[in-house]
């Protein structure tokens, strides 16, 4: 889960966060982040945004080892985007196309420049915009 989970969220950080580690030494296991540089971030000294990927990271990393044995069903989103810059939420975009190529991504949004955002990540044929 951890190796899946660290690539998503490699992506989404734009390789700023490379590596996420289980650390059992304390009394309570925690979930670390490895920088590129080497350095490491506990999950509360992430930024709020941070914080909102590694979470997204995870739940995408916890559906994918689940597809091998269950049907696939479409994973719906809503406002995942808002504690993310355009440059993270156009790799949030691409994390999701990826995973998108084996079940439905539908992800619901109210901030229209987020289309702008998805036709530069994904171009025109990755992804379809219905406004409401």
């Amino acid at each position: 889960m951890l190796t899946a989970a660290s690539s998503y969220f490699s992506r989404m950080t734009r390789g700023e966060l490379v590596r996420l580690i289980s650390d059992d030494s304390d009394k309570e296991p925690a979930l670390i982040a490895e920088r590129s540089s080497g350095s490491r971030v506990r999950v509360e000294e992430m930024s709020e945004g941070t914080a909102d990927q590694l979470y997204l990271a995870l739940r995408l990393a916890a559906l994918e080892l689940r597809r091998p044995s269950h049907p696939p069903m479409p994973l719906v989103l809503d406002d995942t985007l808002i504690t993310s810059d355009d440059a993270r939420a156009a790799n949030i975009l691409r994390a999701l196309a990826r995973f998108a190529e084996g079940s439905q991504v539908m992800l619901f949004t109210h901030h229209r420049h987020l289309v702008d955002v998805a036709r530069a990540a994904l171009g025109e044929q990755g992804f379809v915009s219905h406004v409401l």
